[in-house]
């Protein structure tokens, strides 16, 4: 409010002198409340909360913070199998590359130069063929056509590979495989067919022909899978490598 001011004269007449003082206008600052300072800080504090609850998940869930690397895939598959998993850490810390070499270089000098490939009591079949064509065969050398066929034979040893099937019988069909090996995948279920069909007919061996240069993955695939086969698991560490190929492969 303005004030005003008044002054007299030393005379006959009182002059009134009126001065007008301009009003102070104080502006007003709102005041925040006790929740609106708080905010930032309770903000702040969710986040870390979240964080830590997601740290404190995966680790529950026994999934690693960041990215999962191609070894956690091959132990949370070791894991899955009910495999002794400290057994088969120190064995791929160790590894098996002389396994792995061995099949590699059995397969080189048999002919092998691309995956998958099959010697039906050693006949070449090369690539994933239908099952007809391995019905041709077999249907062949089950009525003695070990002795019409012309085709040439290369003598495969089956060594200490894993098989399936009876020992003595008369159809030995050897795979040379790559687990990273998208034929060799779509190859699986017609050895399934085979194994089916032909039952006690027909003796199925596996060897490993890793080809390194395009499938970097393929060696310790193989590798693992003998480590596998340590704990009597080699045929379903095999199965679930080619199950689940697509999910491993582009890993690092």
């Amino acid at each position: 409010m303005a004030v005003k001011r008044v002054t007299k004269k030393q005379s006959n007449r009182v002059t009134k002198k009126v001065e007008v003082i301009p009003e102070m206008v104080v502006p007003v600052v709102p005041q925040k409340s006790l929740t609106e300072k708080a905010a930032p800080f309770m903000m702040l504090a969710l986040v870390v909360m979240a964080f830590m609850l997601g740290l404190m998940w995966n680790k529950l869930q026994g999934a690693p913070a960041g990215p999962m690397k191609f070894a956690d895939k091959l132990v949370a598959y070791a894991k899955d199998l009910k495999l002794d998993t400290k057994k088969f850490k120190k064995c791929m810390e160790v590894g098996k590359k002389s396994v792995v070499d061995s099949d590699t270089a059995q397969g080189a000098q048999s002919g092998v130069n691309g995956t998958p490939a099959f010697f039906i009591n050693g006949r070449l079949v090369s690539g994933a063929q239908p099952f007809s064509e391995f019905k041709k065969i077999i249907d062949e050398e089950l009525t003695g056509g070990q002795n019409k066929v012309t085709d040439p034979r290369v003598k495969v040893e089956l060594g200490n590979a894993p098989t399936q099937g009876k020992s003595d019988a008369p159809v030995v069909v050897i795979e040379f495989s790559d687990f990273q090996c998208p034929f060799c995948s779509r190859a699986l279920p017609t050895v399934k067919q085979v194994l089916s069909e032909y039952k006690d007919k027909v003796l199925f061996a596996y060897k490993h022909f890793p080809l390194t240069q395009i499938h970097p993955l393929a060696q310790k695939a193989a590798e693992a899978s003998e480590c596998a086969r340590d704990q009597g698991k080699f045929w379903e560490f095999h199965d679930q490598l080619f199950a689940t190929q697509q999910e491993w492969s582009s890993l690092q």
